[in-house]
């Protein structure tokens, strides 16, 4: 009889801490970041069409380290009512530019700061429940990704993250790793 109260008072605290840890663990996996889904457009159509003209709110950011003429400069441009946060060092925001404008401030900027401009930007369409909400534009040899961290259903909540894919190992600047 001692020996199945001993076992008892041995089962009850391990029952429970399967149940806080599963609960716990539940709990993150609803409130982690979910990547949101991205559309490459063609550039030129882009540019030429309404969209290409669409004044939107516009965070610049750019990669660091290594020779200054290999640095990337990234933009998201996004709808009223977008939070966007990332752990990168440097989240500009710009005011509300449209496309066409963000492609002048690419060139503009590449030379002042006598960056690469060999390659040429691309738009990518970020896309939520469907609904595009917003835009990225960078090199090719730039990764930018976005993650809905959205907690309240007025305000739309996103992580910015973006990689410099020349670069060696997985350097990866601002959001969820």
């Amino acid at each position: 009889m001692t020996n199945q109260k001993k076992d008892r008072r041995f089962f009850a605290p391990v029952v429970t801490m399967a149940i806080v840890s599963t609960v716990l663990l539940m709990s993150v996996w609803a409130i982690a970041a979910t990547l949101l889904n991205s559309r490459q457009l063609p550039t030129e159509q882009t540019l030429k069409g309404s969209t290409g003209s669409e004044k939107l709110n516009t965070l610049r950011f750019e990669t660091y380290g290594g020779q200054p003429e290999n640095r990337l400069i990234g933009y998201f441009l996004c709808k009223d009512g977008i939070r966007v946060k990332s752990d990168g060092p440097q989240l500009e925001p710009i005011g509300k530019l449209s496309l066409n404008e963000v492609f002048a401030d690419h060139v503009r900027v590449a030379k002042a700061k006598f960056y690469s401009q060999s390659s040429k930007l691309m738009i990518r369409e970020i896309i939520r429940d469907n609904s595009v909400i917003g835009y990225t534009v960078s090199a090719p040899m730039m990764e930018i990704t976005l993650w809905d961290e959205t907690t309240d259903p007025l305000t739309i909540s996103l992580e910015l993250r973006y990689k410099d894919l020349q670069a060696k190992g997985e350097r990866y600047y601002g959001g969820p790793r």
